[in-house]
């Protein structure tokens, strides 16, 4: 399946195996984001009888277990205004200064044309298709009522049913976001575009011959966080500038871009952003923590078991301006990202909770919830990937 249509694509099984990464119920496996990435151009069932079949009859006090849960990369969500449903994308590529007709255009029997056409060089690219996924859970009406002492511990437990759902959907919703990252991770690396080697250029500048162990020792650690802070600073500034600098360009039509500091986004190896305020910004920068609009540690980019690798298929955009699926891509010692805003961003699009009329026969209501998530990514904005080799 590929989302780069207008279909909607199932993605529940790819959601299943996302969570199970996640959750460290299986190790990382490779992915393919592919499927259900829009770029330019194990889940709970509760049954009836294993469930409240287990339930004994309550004699004393019963603990209703559940606290909310927020998803992650809130700096990535856009509403469905800024991206939602089809959106085209329009860019205009610079054209080439044209010789000067003021000092040097004046010649004895001929006119200088100042009608001469030069159409603009035009960029348009297209994103659609979306990923549907859903689920449900029932609510019993007298079979539980046994398993406790009265209406309002029966109600907590719908209650809690309710809020486990929601936790549930919203680390599933989460999941498929960080999914977006990976995907951005292994094109960027398939192409080799904008892929930064920290600890190889820390090397190369201070001449040391240091390893990805050696930068965590005592007497190794805060020099090299310093360095790295530093060089954030520098690429955030080299994104600032209007180039074609850390993009991908479709061939006849490439784009110049900026990315201002308030339109950049920074996510780093929850572990390294530890060091890097620790060793940091309380030995050297008091009072100025990295000073970008959004900031956030990432503890773990596919799989919770193996924090810094990426395993992925990749979708990207190709020098022709179609979509491309790339080699499938292993990175590892995956230190960070940084991108333009609208590089990666995502919308929930029709989220709805609906419940079924009470079955006369079972004595049960089933509720169901229902998602169309739609995830964009474009190459051709500034982006950098950085690693920890």
């Amino acid at each position: 399946m590929a989302v780069n249509t207008m279909n909607l694509e199932d993605v529940y099984a790819l959601i299943n195996s996302l969570h199970e990464q996640a959750t460290g119920e299986r190790a990382i496996q490779a992915t393919d984001t592919s499927s259900f990435i829009s770029v330019a151009n194990s889940a709970l069932r509760a049954g009836v009888e294993p469930v409240y079949n287990a339930m004994m009859q309550t004699i004393g006090k019963t603990i209703f277990s559940a606290r909310p849960y927020e998803a992650k990369f809130k700096g990535i969500q856009a509403d469905n205004v800024r991206w939602g449903g089809i959106i085209r994308k329009i860019s205009i590529a610079d054209r080439p200064l044209d010789e000067d007709k003021v000092y040097h255009g004046h010649v004895d029997g001929q006119s200088i044309d100042q009608y001469a056409i030069r159409k603009s060089n035009v960029l348009e690219m297209r994103y659609f298709g979306s990923d549907v996924y859903e689920d449900w859970y029932t609510v019993y009406e007298t079979q539980i009522r046994s398993a406790f002492t009265g209406p309002e511990q029966l109600g907590s437990f719908v209650a809690l049913q309710a809020q486990t759902m929601d936790n549930k959907w919203e680390q599933y919703r989460e999941e498929l976001v960080r999914s977006n990252l990976d995907n951005f991770i292994g094109a960027k690396v398939a192409l080799n575009n904008g892929v930064i080697h920290l600890l190889t250029e820390y090397n190369a500048q201070t001449g040391l011959t240091l390893t990805a162990q050696d930068i965590y020792k005592p007497a190794n650690m805060a020099d090299f966080f310093r360095w790295v802070r530093a060089e954030i600073n520098t690429l955030a500034r080299r994104m600032a500038e209007r180039s074609q600098l850390y993009q991908v360009q479709v061939t006849g039509k490439e784009i110049t871009r900026h990315t201002p500091k308030e339109n950049l986004k920074i996510y780093l190896a929850a572990d390294a952003l530890d060091q890097i305020d620790a060793m940091v910004n309380t030995i050297t920068f008091h009072d100025e923590p990295l000073a970008y609009a959004d900031v956030e540690g990432v503890s773990y980019w596919q799989a919770i078991q193996d924090p810094m690798k990426v395993q992925v298929t990749p979708a990207y955009i190709g020098a022709d301006g179609a979509v491309a699926t790339g080699e499938a891509q292993t990175v590892n010692n995956v230190f960070g990202v940084m991108f333009d805003e609208d590089a990666i961003a995502y919308s929930v699009r029709d989220y709805s909770i609906m419940n079924t009329p009470m079955n006369a026969r079972g004595r049960y209501i089933n509720t169901f919830l229902s998602a169309n998530i739609q995830q964009m990514q474009d190459l051709t904005e500034k982006g950098i990937v950085l690693l920890l080799d």
